[in-house]
């Protein structure tokens, strides 16, 4: 039996028009222009620190506004699961703050199954009283809690006490219909030809913080990189780069060794992809390193390239699974350690022998599609029942 889902996602039509700006911006960026005109006036006002305290979230500024979604869009809310007859309510986070919605909906509707989603962790390794206590609140409304990963729900087990019976654990996944269609127009294509253009490209997807500092620092890798850069056929490639201050800067300091192109769609960047040998993924924040899959993972794990990894901590989790299924190189976010990974990418591009570094030892990539994942929810709602 079909399920249908009713979304109310987090944006316009709930949040006041003044917090977006005037100016025409995409989808994809409209939420972020809302984060940042929050964290502007927050800054002023001095009380950035007073809503990490509560919120914990990641980005400053995000635990407030879905506070603020969780307020006005409740008759919404309500009004949807009367009239549509909801069984389920799927809560993801984050912001973390929505999940505040779990105990009012149980209020007016206890029969209904609350499932809380986490896509990253919340306060699972650290936290302020406050966000910690609202957690174990929340928690107890949900008829199930899924996780971003098996380690999340491990330590979440431990942390809160929850049964195991009420803990799953569902990836992000990538999606199959947009690779299977980029692969076809490649192959069709004489982009695979161009592909080796007598030098190694390396690519980093998504955003990124080109200073020092963030989740996602890549100064680091750039103090090594400019040093492995000279007298090599490399090209480093970003795509969907910072601010384009930032950007006119490291292609100042990189010049022809360097590519920065904006923000593109999926099926564009899933097409860099391809078009690379190496992929980069960086994180730097050790609170969450433990638990990190970022959602370029898994399209990296898709493409087949080799895959260079560099994190915060020996334990990331991204870096264990490159080791695990062998799927290319790991190390710190130590320049020296990253130069040293570096020149062992480029003796291999130069010898032919890159796929060597990818052996999908035990990888079940199909395990990683959507509709592998999509699939265990299924089995969520079964078990809940109706």
């Amino acid at each position: 039996m079909p399920i249908n889902f009713h979304p109310i996602p987090l944006g316009p039509g709930f949040l006041p028009d003044y917090l977006y700006k005037s100016t025409s911006v995409s989808k994809g960026r409209l939420l972020q222009s809302t984060i940042n005109n929050f964290k502007f006036i927050m800054e002023k006002l001095k009380i950035l620190s007073f809503e990490n305290y509560i919120f914990n979230e990641n980005t400053l500024g995000l635990g407030i506004i879905g506070y603020l979604f969780t307020r006005i869009a409740r008759n919404c809310i309500l009004k949807t699961i009367q009239e549509q007859t909801i069984n389920y309510v799927i809560i993801s986070a984050p912001p973390f703050s929505l999940f505040g919605l779990a105990p009012f909906i149980k209020r007016h509707f206890p029969d209904i199954r609350i499932i809380l989603d986490y896509r990253d962790p919340w306060n699972t390794m650290y936290s302020p009283y406050i966000s910690t206590f609202l957690e174990k609140k929340y928690l107890k409304y949900a008829d199930k809690v899924v996780f971003l990963n098996d380690r999340m729900l491990v330590d979440s087990i431990q942390r809160y006490g929850l049964p195991e019976s009420k803990c799953e654990t569902v990836l992000n996944g990538y999606s199959k219909q947009d690779w299977e269609q980029v692969e076809e127009h490649f192959l069709n294509t004489s982009q695979h030809v161009i592909q080796q253009n007598n030098r190694m490209v390396i690519s980093y997807i998504g955003s990124g913080n080109f200073s020092k500092g963030g989740i996602r620092s890549i100064s680091e890798f750039f103090d090594a990189f400019e040093i492995f850069q000279k007298n090599k056929k490399v090209l480093l490639r970003f795509v969907g780069p910072p601010t384009p201050q930032e950007s006119e800067e490291i292609k100042q300091r990189f010049h022809n060794k360097i590519e920065i192109i904006p923000a593109v769609s999926l099926q564009t960047s899933l097409n860099y992809m391809l078009n690379s040998d190496v992929q980069l993924l960086i994180h730097t924040q050790d609170a969450t390193a433990k638990y990190v899959l970022t959602g370029k993972l898994f399209d990296y794990i898709r493409s087949g390239k080799v895959i260079f990894g560099i994190g915060s901590q020996k334990e990331t989790y991204f870096l264990d699974l490159i080791e695990k299924y062998t799927l290319g190189l790991g190390c710190l976010n130590q320049s020296t350690e990253i130069l040293k990974n570096l020149e062992i990418l480029y003796d291999h591009w130069s010898r032919g022998t890159l796929n060597q570094l990818r052996q999908n030892v035990g990888l079940n990539i199909e395990e990683y599609s959507r509709d592998s994942q999509n699939a265990k929810y299924l089995k969520i709602f079964n078990e809940l029942g109706n």
